[in-house]
């Protein structure tokens, strides 16, 4: 399983880990029994974008998950679900597919096809 998150500033025009911009962290109690889990309160400007990756692989090596996207003031703009290389769009307007398709390429997901709507 893989989950974390990244922050799109629209000022240098890149994702950064969440790290810098940490307003508030809280122990949390984790999903599993190995692991460890924790709350965190993110404090962005106006203009930048939070992105929210989960993943999990399977026996069968076959990988499924999402991407959200959240606006400066924590509200879901946009929804991707990855299957087996297919990304597509599940929630929100196209006019955010731009960022989930840099995200993509910067970070290298393997993706055969994409169906983001726009």
């Amino acid at each position: 399983m893989y989950s974390n998150v990244y922050v799109y500033s629209k000022s240098s025009s890149r994702f950064n880990p969440y790290d810098n911009y940490i307003a508030s962290s809280t122990e949390a109690k984790p999903v599993y029994v190995r692991g460890s889990a924790r709350r965190v309160s993110l404090r962005v400007e106006k203009g930048d974008y939070i992105i929210y990756v989960w993943m999990v692989r399977n026996f069968k090596k076959r990988v499924k998950g999402y991407i959200l996207l959240f606006n400066h003031k924590g509200e879901l703009v946009f929804k991707a679900k990855y299957v087996d290389g297919a990304l597509r769009r599940s929630l929100g307007s196209p006019v955010y597919a731009w960022l989930i398709r840099m995200f993509v390429e910067q970070f290298k997901i393997p993706v055969s096809e994409i169906k983001l709507g726009d």
